[in-house]
């Protein structure tokens, strides 16, 4: 370890001291966090969506919900259906999202291999696939890096040396995003937004194909009403109905998640504004404690209830 690089480190433990940094929550539970938001928006959509659409009377391409979900290791996937070609195979977005608690280069160049490989490999064809890494915070050793450039070379170099996503094929729909957020939900809001983005490309793609204008996917997204495209779609074929509309209710179901986690943020900012001074108060009355309870006898242990808000408050 380089002296610089050792003094940076310490400059960064006084820094935890400030109290900016004493609301960051532990990563057990910023990764359960994460991962419940997950499944809380993909895990129920097979029922309320996927199943309607492609498990009838005239489909049956998907029989069942192919996602993958552990919290050991922080993992999980998802396959999106997408379409299905002449010869009846059922098409897949895979999604797989890895979360750490420190992230730099060379993990997501280690990890990226590994989720390449599917946990679980549904029946049809993965024509696109997302590798989502959220984490939240970045290493020591790459904000040391960024100071460096930014010393170097100033904001340019050190924007040059920022974390970012990149495509891992040459295939189109093939990419990987990096979300670096201490706020759990902030970090998944970020990555639906970049999902919903790629849902609706893909949507105004499949319209030109068709040879229909891009405004009748503004016109439904601002009146909420798809019949009329759907049946204007029932001329070309009802496989392509159904497509069509399979997309479009996975972009309403992503839209309505989005708004709904933007809402939870809200809640949790104005509760924020409101506990920050009874934080202030906790934390003054603790260290009081501590220190009568030191003084008085050394031999006797903290109380369950402030060994916990020491915890919490990062004491």
């Amino acid at each position: 370890m380089s002296q610089q690089f050792y003094e940076f480190i310490q400059k960064e433990k006084k820094t935890e001291k400030h109290p900016a940094y004493r609301y960051r929550i532990p990563f057990s539970a910023w990764q359960t966090r994460t991962l419940e938001i997950l499944q809380t928006v993909f895990s129920p959509m097979y029922k309320n969506v996927w199943e309607q659409n492609w498990n009838n009377n005239m489909f049956a391409t998907m029989t069942k919900p192919y996602y993958h979900c552990n919290f050991e290791e922080g993992v999980y996937e998802i396959y999106v259906p997408t379409t299905i070609d002449a010869f009846g195979h059922m098409h897949y977005w895979r999604i797989i999202v890895k979360v750490y608690q420190e992230i730099d280069g060379e993990q997501i160049e280690k990890n990226q291999k590994e989720l390449k490989i599917p946990y679980i490999k549904p029946v049809g064809i993965i024509d696109s696939e997302t590798i989502c890494h959220l984490a939240m915070t970045t290493t020591p050793e790459h904000r040391h890096k960024l100071k460096c450039l930014w010393k170097a070379g100033g904001r340019k170099a050190w924007f040059k040396g920022l974390l970012r996503g990149f495509r891992h094929s040459n295939k189109r729909g093939y990419f990987t995003p990096i979300v670096v957020h201490q706020s759990p939900d902030i970090a998944v809001k970020r990555l639906l937004s970049l999902l919903y983005n790629f849902l609706k490309k893909r949507i105004v793609a499949l319209l030109k194909k068709l040879k229909l204008q891009e405004w009748m996917f503004n016109e439904y997204l601002e009146k909420r009403q798809h019949n009329s495209l759907l049946m204007l779609l029932e001329h070309y074929s009802v496989t392509m109905r159904t497509i069509t509309k399979s997309f479009l209710e996975t972009f309403d179901w992503v839209r309505m998640k989005l708004k709904d986690l933007y809402a939870e943020i809200g809640r949790q900012n104005v509760q924020k504004t409101k506990i920050k001074p009874l934080i202030k108060e906790i934390r003054e009355v603790v260290s009081v404690f501590r220190r009568q309870n030191t003084l008085k006898n050394i031999d006797i242990p903290d109380p369950p209830l402030i060994k916990q808000l020491i915890t919490v408050l990062n004491l």
